[in-house]
């Protein structure tokens, strides 16, 4: 009974596993940053107007893999503070570009255009940072996710209005200085069988080279030395003062 119970919780593991395949991202550019984007504002439209067709054909499906069931792979600018989608490419080796207006006739919609770019107006959305990485904390990519819960937090950095950036809280990588205080929490297991316990790692920043920040954990939430030895690998925090994190993951400390 207890191996068929074990077996049970495996498959179902597995199916989720494989059911929740990690989405290629779509590109948001802002000024000099680009960010990756796990929500897809043109789906958004698609969704709206009952299209299921992918723009692209990939044999006999619309979609290369289960890592991309849309299709596309698509980038977006922030432009005077207004959304515009810049362009759709095949994701594939081949990066055939889309003609977007052609696109957008075939799905019988007429997007509004300022200087030949298509407005994103049909587009509203709160996004926050997407922290799915459980087993690897420190990404050097800064991704965003819809706020699907609809609830006030402070992983929220944009909002959108019919294609107008209403709100944008993502620091700049600039605004990190050496001597920053940062912190954030996370979770992890001491047994995989028991709940997850929480702790706070602090961290003084070192250095700045535009893309990450250099920093010294100063203080793991812990002073046992295994459970130092656990966080660690989780957050591949390995070297003392030569580790290298993105801080928009971290918070500052006022």
């Amino acid at each position: 009974m207890r191996k068929s119970i074990l077996l049970i919780i495996i498959l179902f593991i597995s199916i989720t596993k494989v059911s929740a395949t990690e989405q290629f991202s779509d590109l948001l550019i802002i000024k000099n940053d680009t960010f990756f984007l796990k929500t897809f504002p043109l789906e958004k439209l698609k969704l709206k107007l009952k299209v299921k067709q992918s723009p692209f054909k990939y044999g006999d499906y619309g979609f290369p893999h289960t890592a991309c069931y849309r299709g596309y792979l698509a980038t977006w600018k922030i432009i005077d503070n207004k959304l515009f989608l810049v362009e759709v490419q095949k994701a594939d080796t081949s990066e055939e570009k889309l003609d977007l207006l052609n696109y957008f006739k075939t799905i019988n919609y007429t997007p509004t255009l300022i200087e030949g770019l298509i407005l994103a107006d049909w587009y509203s959305d709160t996004l926050m940072r997407y922290d799915f990485f459980r087993f690897y904390l420190n990404p050097k990519y800064f991704f965003l996710i819809d706020d699907y819960n609809k609830i006030p937090s402070n992983k929220i950095e944009l909002i959108f209005e019919k294609g107008q950036l209403m709100e944008n809280r993502i620091q700049s990588i600039d605004s990190y200085k050496k001597g920053d205080i940062l912190w954030r929490e996370i979770e992890y297991y001491r047994q995989w069988f028991l709940k997850p316990e929480k702790t706070r790692i602090e961290a003084i920043v070192l250095e700045n080279n535009g893309n990450m920040v250099r920093v010294e954990i100063k203080d793991y939430g812990t002073r046992k030395k295994r459970l130092i030895k656990k966080i660690k690998t989780l957050m591949k925090i390995l070297e003392g003062n030569k580790d290298w994190i993105n801080p928009r993951y971290w918070n500052k400390k006022k």
